[in-house]
């Protein structure tokens, strides 16, 4: 089992070469090995999705598929 990465709490094994990125609506796939963690996703995702920074990032793997759901945080408006 070449390639198998595991995931930060849920443990399991991650199979698939690619990942399911949700953000702002949208779905696409990205390569795995960039969605395993926070730092490395976000310098690639900063670009087109400047809301990343302070988002919240979840992810799951099902039958081997990494799923990552990107949430924006609400930003506070200053008085």
């Amino acid at each position: 089992m070449a390639n198998e990465q595991t995931t930060g709490e849920n443990r399991a094994p991650v199979t698939e070469l690619k990942a399911t990125i949700k953000v702002e609506g949208q779905e696409f796939e990205l390569d795995a090995a960039l969605a395993q963690e926070d730092k490395t996703l976000k310098v690639v995702l900063q670009p087109h999705f400047a809301s990343i920074e302070n988002a919240n990032i979840t992810r799951e793997v099902k039958d081997g598929k990494l799923t990552v759901t990107i949430v924006k945080r609400a930003q506070h408006k200053g008085a």
